[in-house]
């Protein structure tokens, strides 16, 4: 029986409300984003960087990842989850933790993703868990 080392987990919890990743414009200077996908972005980077420990490098193992997803509740609604696709909501947080959690998305080898509202009134956030193969 051979022995395997026990895989190395994170996890962290970002205070900011998930946004579904949107389509890029293209224009003939190349292609960007606008509105709420690229102001989440920008916040969403911020916020990983005062989060992470400042000795903490871009992990480059295969990965398995957990995200789960509390969405700001709109004031009235009848939906008993947030509307946006979940893949799009997962798109936005793989690429804006590129360079900074792991080298590049392309190392996830399993990723597991929930959508819901966060309690009503409660800003929304997000909680990321990831484990090393």
């Amino acid at each position: 029986m051979t022995k395997t080392a026990p895989s190395k987990r994170y996890s962290w919890r970002f205070d900011i409300n998930p946004v579904a990743a949107s389509r890029p414009r293209v224009s003939r200077w190349g292609a960007f984003y606008v509105g709420a996908y690229k102001n989440f972005r920008e916040i969403a980077a911020e916020k990983v960087w005062n989060t992470l420990d400042p000795s903490f490098t871009p992990l480059t193992s295969v990965l398995a990842v957990s995200i789960e997803l509390f969405v700001k509740q709109p004031t009235k609604t009848e939906k008993l989850y947030p509307r946006p696709d979940i893949d799009n909501f997962a798109k936005a947080i793989l690429d804006t933790m590129n360079g900074k959690i792991w080298v590049d998305d392309s190392q996830i080898i399993s990723l597991y993703v929930t959508k819901q509202w966060a309690e009503k009134g409660s800003s929304g956030y997000f909680t990321l868990e990831v484990g090393c193969a």
